[in-house]
Parts: structure tokens; C-alpha cells; sequence
């Protein structure tokens, strides 16, 4: 019994200690009333408590920056500079092979003399890529050509650049050149520059330039007095201008054609392609006694070359035709005629035309193939054939890839005649193309023979589009002039067609109604009454189908449509 009370007492002990043990417990949990009803809030527990500066308690500082620590953060800086050191290095590495590589393509594309500077050059470059391969489709941003062409052409006039040696001429508005002292390679391309800084100043006159806010503005939008009804800007465009602020941003158009057929330097060649131009700008502005002066004056200037050389006049002095018995004509001939004859025919005077027309035609019909060309001369103008070992293999791509092409050769003097190559045989289209609308309109019984002539322009146009590679920069305009003769003849023949199938249909109509048949005295009143039997052929209807047809199988050819350019970054887009 006294085990058994013993161990009952040191039981009821613990029991009691552990009691006491979990009151103390709770005591040192809950400090403040409010504690002991809210259980959700925050213990207090002592390690949980932030340490003040009232504690008698002392607190252990730690030394952050210790020698290690600045070691490491000397390494992480010095680490970080290098490596940012060399991004930047790459960056400008790319950029300088990106611009070196953008140079040299379209070096290739748009060939410069390397007479003229880099930055000279580098800005011609950027006029003609502006001009013939814009960013938005097919239309071009004429500010853009204007800009570049306009400041290619002040250093070409600037003494401390590429004017050097250039000289005032005699005649001609103020700042016409004598350029004699230049080479033929630099005159070729000063007139290039010359005939596009006039193209871009047609498409850019009467825009102002704004001389107080800057930008470009088109013409009839400024404010002022001599414009009180001003247009309203266009979208993209900054405020209005003022007149007072505003000065023209491009030379006059006959200013620099003028400039250009009174620069002493210039060949008969180019002095007659750019009357031709500059006719052809007059008679566009309605100036038309003018531009019949120097469409004559263009023509008598090709009929000089010709009598230089030879004592026979190659056309007939009152109808204007080319004499089969004087040979073959000049390519200056050919162009200047042609030109003349353009000009008169869409003035009216279609008697004067014609005739013309088809004179050239069998002009340009007897030009010699590029097959049968002098083999000696082509012979001569061959390059010495390269080694095919490995070595010169390597060699020789590595020069076509590193050296930059020479500069073209000029086109000629265009005193020989031309051979017949697909230039010529659109020409001989476009021809073919005025002889079947002039004979179609103005005789009535011989539009059958104008729609033969059409017809074989549809063809010429279409089978020498087929031939002329896209990808050649050289070829691009004589392209360009046949897909304009196609879409001209396949509109005129689809023209023409309508109003043959509609008289057609007419008399179709008029022969379905019912005319009695006499069958004698009685016949007539008792008589079946039967169909008058005219046949009426539905040619023209089912010529209008063909014309549908060939105008879906050249729709995709004569767009040319191509994918825009999306840039180098085009893998990252979806």
C-alpha cells in the first residue's frame, strides 16, 4: 500500500507541475487583454520582436565590405564595362558590313562614276532607289527624290566638291556650266543628274518649302494673298504655311531644261533626248507652239547628222516620210520622227500621221537582227577569256564579289542605225498599235484592217514581254514600254470589239422579225408566213471572249506584282 500511495503522489505531482508549466506558458503568449479575445492576431513572441536602440541588450554589427566583398564588386565592374565594351564594338561592326554591304548593292544596282565623291555618290544612289524601288508599293515619294537629286546636284555646282573646273556658259539661264574641261564618263553622268533633277521638278512644281516651321507642302495650300481659297492640308502634314514664309522648293521645269540644252559639253545625242523631254513637258502643260518648236528643232538637229555623213535627205521635205532609197535611218532619225509624229497625231492632224507611221514601220522592220552584227567589232569588245583553274576560279569570284563594275558606256551618238532587239520590236508595237487606231476611227470600211493592225500589236507586245528579263535595271524602261502597248491594245481591241458585237447584235435583232412570203394572189392571205433567212455570224461576240481570256492569262504579268521587302528582321514577324 505504501508503493501504490507513493506512486499515486508522484503522479498527481506531475500532473500538477505540467498544469502550472502550461498556465506559465499561456501567460508568456498573451500579454494585453485584447490579445487574449483576438487568437488571429501576431504572437509576441521574443525572438519575433525588432530590436531598439532602448534595449540594454548589445547588438552585433556586421562588416559588409570587407576586402573580399571588394574584390568581387571590382571584378563585377570591371566584367560588366568589358562586356558592354564589346557589345558595342559588335554592334558597330555590324553596322559598318550592313552599310557597306547596303553600298555596294546598290552600287551595282545604280551604277556612279568614280569621278564624283563618295558622299556625291552615296546620294544618287539614294535618289534612284527612291525612284525606282520604294518602300509603299508602287508609289514613289517624289519629296524623298527631290531632296536627294536637288543635293546632288548643288555639290556637282560647289567648287570645294565635285564643280571643280566647271565654267559659266555663254548662253543659257544663270547657272548654266560649261563642263568641256570634264571627262566624257563624268559629262555622261552630270547629264543623268541634269535629266533627273528636271524629271523630279516636274513632278514637284508649285511645292513650297516653309522657311519658318520647315517641311515641304504641295502647291495651292499656303496662306496668303495670292491664295485666298487655300486647300486644306493633306494628312501627315504639318499646319499651313504662310506665304511670306514660303519659297518654291524646286527650280522651274523649263529653267532647267533650258539649262540643260545650253550646257557646252553636251553631245547632239543627249541634246536631243532631252528637246524630246522637254517637248513632250510643254505639250503636257498645253504650251503647244513651243513645243512644236522644239519637237522641229530635235528633228532638224538628227536631220543634221545625217547630211554630215551622207548627201542624200533621208525623208521627204513635204510629207515628212522616210525615203526607202536613202538606206537605212539613223537611230536620232528614228527616235526624233517618231517623237514629231506623236505630237502631231494627238493634235489632230492625222493626214500628216499616218503616212508617217508607216513609213517607220517599214523602217524599223528593216533594221538588221542583233545576229547579224559585225562579228570583228563584237570580237574586239570581248573581255580576254579567263583560266578555269581552281585558283583563278577563286580569284575571279572573289573580284566579282569585292570589285565594283565600271561605269556603263554611254548609248552612243545614235548616228548608226539601231538593231532590231526587243526595244525596237516594242516601238515597231506601239506603231503597229497608232496605224490600227487611226484607220479605225477615222475610216469606217477599213476598221476591220485597223483591228488586224491592233491584233498584231497585242502579239509583238506580249511575246517580247515574255523575252525581256525583269532583273536587268537597263531593261526595265523597255519593259516598261511594252507592258504600257499591251494593256493600250488589249483596251483599244476590246473597244473596237464591243462596237462591232453591238452593230452585230443589232442586226441580229432586225433579222429575227417575220416577213410574209408572196405565194401569188391568194398566197398572200392564206400563206404560212416564214422568217426572212439572213445569216448573221455572232463573230464579233465570241472575239470579245478571247479578248476576256487573254486579258485574265496577262493580268499577273502585266502587274507585276512583287512581295515588299520586309527587312533582315522578317524571321522574327509571323
Amino acid at each position: 500500500m505504501s508503493s501504490l500511495s507513493t506512486v499515486t503522489m508522484r503522479s498527481s505531482r506531475l500532473m500538477l507541475l505540467r498544469r502550472a508549466g502550461l498556465q506559465t506558458a499561456q501567460r508568456n503568449f498573451f500579454q494585453a487583454a485584447i490579445a487574449r479575445h483576438n487568437f488571429r492576431a501576431r504572437p509576441d513572441l521574443p525572438f519575433l520582436a525588432v530590436p531598439s536602440s532602448s534595449t540594454s541588450t548589445r547588438v552585433t554589427r556586421v562588416r559588409h565590405m570587407t576586402t573580399e566583398r571588394k574584390a568581387q564588386l571590382k571584378y563585377e565592374i570591371l566584367t560588366g564595362i568589358k562586356y558592354v565594351g564589346y557589345i558595342w564594338i559588335a554592334g558597330f561592326a555590324i553596322f559598318g558590313i550592313s552599310f557597306a554591304y547596303f553600298c555596294e548593292r546598290n552600287e551595282r544596282d545604280y551604277p556612279t562614276t568614280e569621278e564624283w565623291s563618295f558622299m556625291t555618290r552615296f546620294r544618287m544612289r539614294m535618289a534612284n532607289i527612291a525612284l525606282y524601288d520604294p518602300k509603299h508599293g508602287n508609289a514613289v515619294d517624289w519629296i524623298q527624290v527631290g531632296h536627294w537629286i536637288d543635293t546632288v546636284i548643288k555639290r556637282l555646282h560647289d567648287p570645294e566638291f565635285e564643280g571643280d573646273g566647271l565654267k559659266d556658259a555663254p548662253d543659257g539661264p544663270k547657272g548654266t556650266k560649261d563642263i568641256t574641261s570634264k571627262s566624257d564618263e563624268w559629262r555622261r553622268a552630270y547629264f543623268d543628274a541634269m535629266m533627273f533633277w528636271a524629271k523630279a521638278a516636274e513632278h514637284m512644281e508649285g511645292w513650297v518649302w516653309d522657311t519658318a516651321n520647315g517641311g515641304t507642302f504641295p502647291p495651292g495650300t499656303m496662306i496668303g494673298p495670292s491664295n485666298p481659297y487655300p486647300k486644306p492640308v493633306p494628312p501627315g502634314f504639318r499646319k499651313a504655311p504662310r506665304e511670306e514664309d514660303c519659297i518654291l522648293r524646286h527650280e522651274n521645269p523649263n529653267e532647267i531644261y533650258l539649262k540643260i540644252l545650253n550646257t557646252v559639253g553636251f553631245t547632239d545625242r543627249q541634246k536631243i533626248d532631252a528637246g524630246l523631254a522637254y517637248g513632250s513637258w510643254l505639250e503636257y502643260k498645253g504650251i503647244v507652239g513651243p513645243a512644236s518648236i522644239i519637237y522641229e528643232d530635235a528633228l532638224n538637229l538628227a536631220l543634221k547628222q545625217v547630211k554630215d555623213t551622207s548627201s542624200v535627205s533621208p525623208i521627204d521635205e513635204k510629207t515628212m516620210t522616210l525615203k526607202e532609197e536613202a538606206g537605212l535611218p539613223s537611230e536620232n532619225l528614228l527616235n526624233t520622227l517618231t517623237a514629231y509624229a506623236d505630237f502631231r497625231a494627238r493634235q489632230g492632224d492625222i493626214n500628216f500621221a499616218l503616212p508617217v507611221y508607216i513609213s517607220l514601220l517599214k523602217a524599223r522592220r528593216s533594221l538588221p537582227q542583233p545576229s547579224d552584227i559585225d562579228i570583228t567589232s563584237s570580237l574586239r569588245s570581248r573581255k580576254t577569256p579567263q583560266s578555269t583553274g581552281f585558283f583563278s576560279s577563286i580569284y575571279n569570284l572573289g573580284a566579282k564579289i569585292f570589285i565594283p563594275p565600271p561605269y556603263p558606256p554611254g548609248p552612243g551618238d545614235g548616228i548608226a542605225p539601231p538593231v532590231r532587239d526587243p526595244a525596237e520590236r516594242c516601238q515597231e508595237a506601239a506603231l503597229s498599235l497608232h496605224i490600227g487606231e487611226i484607220m479605225y476611227a477615222t475610216n469606217p470600211a477599213a476598221r476591220e484592217e485597223g483591228l488586224g493592225w491592233t491584233r498584231e500589236a497585242v502579239d509583238i507586245a506580249e511575246e517580247q514581254l515574255h523575252k525581256i528579263n525583269p532583273n536587268i535595271r537597263e531593261m526595265k524602261p523597255v519593259r516598261r514600254v511594252c507592258r504600257d502597248c499591251l494593256v493600250t491594245g488589249l483596251e483599244n481591241w476590246q473597244k473596237m470589239v464591243a462596237r462591232l458585237a453591238k452593230e452585230e447584235q443589232q442586226k441580229k435583232e432586225e433579222a429575227e422579225h417575220v416577213v410574209p412570203a408572196s405565194k401569188g394572189w391568194f398566197g398572200g392571205l392564206w400563206g404560212e408566213q416564214t422568217p426572212a433567212k439572213v445569216e448573221v455570224r455572232d463573230r464579233w461576240s465570241a472575239e470579245e471572249k478571247v479578248i476576256e481570256e487573254r486579258q485574265r492569262r496577262v493580268k499577273d504579268f502585266v502587274e507585276d506584282l512583287r512581295q515588299p521587302d520586309r527587312g533582315w528582321l522578317s524571321f522574327l514577324k509571323a
